[in-house]
């Protein structure tokens, strides 16, 4: 009876164990051929999916796809991968809610191409808002690269050797409304070296990118011309500055993306720049660009971007300028050296005054410090700047007051402060200058010998350092229209110089107030 009774239990087993088999069979059956089925039949007519090896395995919810093929025919979107996985696909929530959720989707070696076109600026495009639920718990993209690419916009990017992972991803009809239209819990990024054409003109390129959730950098980061400055020339019809700017490392703390009063909004705690060399050069042979230029004031306010910015640092910075004035005389610099700089509070829809502490050394040898303050809300673009210089060799700038001014000057200028008050269209100020030894030299034309009159008048309009107050100062004011369709620094150059002027040919008193 026994054994009668275990043959009965082992057969029921061995029934049971089979008919499980078989379940597993056809279930493993009937999810491959659903898979097949969904890549082949229900996507979109716009997206075609090729591949080379499928694998699935229905207990654990895993489906492998090797050697992947994919484009998005209305977008020029091209998709190549060496595998796409999903683990951990979850039968109840698809088959109860149609909802999809994965424990892991690993992507390696992807290379996303996308070739955009010129848009039909009468066809417009419209979201459609998700009915299900999407949430992956990890997200790996390994080893991938990223290729934007158009002759005719002339528009290329590159980015190369990408590794991204996130945490809990989830995208559904509330998310699909935010600018970025899925959730997530944490995230980090790195890539090797990127290039983006920004414009017909410069491009912007970097060795190292790394973000995560709460702080990022890049690496040798560059933004530069194209082309070489004769050849910049030789493609422009109106002047346009030859750049070449370099920064060892941009750091990035604490910073988010979202949306505030329908703006797409970014918030960024720390911005570091590490050794940033900016190198200009402007061709004045050119035609004039009579285009209006906006003081900052403007071009923040006027922002697309809800721009927050509680501090940006600058560290050993370099700024150099030239100017070609006439075509058979080469420029020379201008240079602001040792750079240490702290921009606060720089926003574009926020609140209070944008402030600007700049310490440098002029042509390498003399201190010189500014404070600029200004509120992107105040519609008269009003701005205040407040400088000082010390101890300038002014020898050291006469190799470019030669290429620019025809004039050469001798001298030391001990201390000069100097304060500038003004807005869109006017500003005034007033500079106070403790020098000696003063001594202008007008150069011929051909900058080879001296003009001798023309040296004379000036220095005999020149006070060398004569009638100053009791401190040893010569005193100055003075009162400058806005060329509008010139920079703000521009504009500042041209308050500095009127000051000058005023201070030394001028009666040297202080204005009473």
């Amino acid at each position: 009876m026994s054994a009668h009774k275990n043959k009965r239990a082992l057969k029921l087993v061995v029934l049971t164990l089979a008919i499980l088999m078989l379940i597993a069979i056809a279930a493993q059956l009937f999810f491959t051929s659903k898979v097949k089925s969904i890549l082949e039949e229900e996507l979109p007519p716009s997206i075609h999916v090729t591949y080379e090896t499928l694998s699935t395995n229905v207990l654990f919810g895993k489906i492998s796809l090797g050697q992947v093929n994919a484009k998005h025919r209305k977008q020029n979107l091209d998709f190549k991968a060496e595998s796409f996985t999903i683990s951990g696909l979850r039968l109840f929530p698809l088959l109860l809610h149609a909802d999809i959720t994965i424990t892991d989707l690993t992507v390696k070696s992807p290379t996303f191409s996308y070739h955009p076109t010129q848009k039909d600026s009468s066809s417009s495009t419209t979201k459609e808002k998700p009915r299900n639920t999407y949430t992956i718990k990890n997200f790996s993209l390994e080893n991938g690269n990223f290729v934007i690419g158009n002759t005719k916009l002339d528009s290329t990017a590159t980015v190369k050797g990408i590794h991204l992972y996130m945490s809990d991803i989830q995208f559904d009809s509330e998310s699909a409304k935010e600018m970025i239209p899925f959730t997530y819990d944490k995230f980090q990024l790195s890539t090797e070296d990127g290039y983006f054409q920004i414009n017909p003109l410069e491009y912007a390129a970097f060795e190292q990118l790394h973000l995560s959730t709460e702080k990022g950098g890049l690496k040798k980061f560059v933004w530069r011309t194209r082309y070489s400055p004769s050849e910049l020339s030789k493609k422009l019809s109106k002047e346009h500055d030859h750049y070449d700017l370099k920064i060892d490392h941009i750091g990035l703390k604490n910073w988010g993306f979202g949306s505030k009063s329908g703006k797409p909004s970014f918030h960024l705690s720390e911005l570091l720049l590490q050794s940033p060399k900016f190198q200009v050069y402007r061709d004045k042979l050119l035609p004039d660009d009579t285009t209006h230029k906006k003081l900052y004031n403007a071009t923040l306010r006027d922002m697309q971007l809800d721009l927050q910015v509680d501090t940006v640092q600058i560290s050993n910075g370099l700024i150099t300028y030239q100017e070609r004035i006439e075509a058979d005389v080469e420029p020379e610099n201008v240079s602001f050296s040792d750079i240490e700089a702290t921009v606060g509070n720089l926003h574009s829809h926020g609140h209070g005054e944008v402030m600007v502490a700049i310490k440098a050394r002029l042509m390498d040898n003399a201190p010189f410090a500014l404070d600029w303050s200004f509120d992107p809300q105040n519609k008269a673009n009003a701005f205040l700047v407040k400088g000082s210089l010390s101890n300038f060799q002014t020898e050291s700038i006469n190799p470019f007051l030669k290429s620019n001014l025809q004039a050469e000057v001798k001298g030391n200028v001990q201390q000069m402060y100097f304060t500038i008050n003004g807005n869109e269209l006017e500003s005034h100020g007033d500079i106070k200058m403790k020098y000696d030894n003063f001594e202008f030299t007008i150069l011929k034309k051909n900058r080879l010998g001296v003009n001798k009159l023309l040296t004379a008048v000036v220095n005999l309009f020149a006070k060398n350092g004569h009638k100053t107050d009791k401190d040893g100062f010569r005193h100055g004011d003075f009162t400058v229209k806005r060329e509008q369709d010139k920079s703000f620094f521009n504009y500042l150059w041209l308050n500095l110089k009127a000051g000058l002027l005023d201070t030394v040919t001028g009666n040297g008193k202080k204005e009473k107030n």
